[in-house]
């Protein structure tokens, strides 16, 4: 087990890394899960609804039972809840699921089941902050390496130009490079549209609140 968990992990590192991730960035932001721990990250929701003795309901173990062979978890600091970790992230199972609409197609990323969709702020090494700092002409002082939101506190409070891309990997690489990058899980993952109980629209579209505390 030990053997296939390590091989696992070291297949993870080596996709971030192919997508030009730095190595601190991966080590910082992602786990390798396996066996029932990727139930805890996808399935915690109050809104999921449970058997009596609190056990998950048989459709969503068979729908889900794909994730006991493991892949990958990333998730971010939270702006909204003083920089904690985010509960909310992403799962890339090592054997992805087929999509029930799309019955040719596989479902490559999992999020929190019943969760509304959030953004990604990865923690950043100093030296890549550093190399952020030194692109957009912003200087750190020592307060902002003081403050326990760091690097995201210093983007918020300097207005430092952000980039939002789909894809917490494409935001890994952009830090990487030197770029301050939010990531959203979707193209349309950015806003919301108020609905009615039919999912008809009854109001204009509005930010998320995670990229609404950043349009400054």
């Amino acid at each position: 087990m030990h053997i296939i968990e390590s091989d696992s992990q070291a297949k993870h590192l080596q996709e971030w890394l192919g997508s030009g991730v730095d190595e601190e960035i991966f080590h910082l932001n992602v786990r390798s899960l396996f066996g029932t721990l990727p139930y805890e990250y996808l399935l915690y929701s109050p809104k999921i609804s449970r058997r009596n003795d609190g056990r998950l309901r048989d459709r969503d173990l068979k729908k889900y039972q794909h994730i006991e062979l493991g892949g990958w978890w990333c998730n971010g600091v939270d702006p909204l809840n003083n920089y904690v970790l985010m509960m909310w992230g992403c799962f890339k199972p090592d054997h992805p699921r087929r999509d029930r609409q799309k019955i040719h197609k596989f479902i490559k990323y999992e999020h929190p089941f019943r969760e509304e969709t959030r953004a990604f702020f990865l923690l950043v090494p100093n030296r890549i902050w550093v190399k952020i700092s030194n692109r957009s002409g912003i200087p750190i002082t020592e307060e902002d390496l003081q403050h326990p939101g760091g690097f995201w506190h210093w983007v918020v409070k300097h207005n430092v130009p952000v980039t939002i891309v789909e894809g917490v990997k494409k935001a890994g690489a952009l830090l990487t490079a030197g770029y301050a990058a939010i990531a959203i899980p979707g193209v349309n993952a950015g806003y919301r549209t108020p609905t009615d109980e039919y999912g008809t629209a009854i109001g204009k579209p509005s930010l998320i609140p995670d990229l609404k505390h950043f349009a400054t």
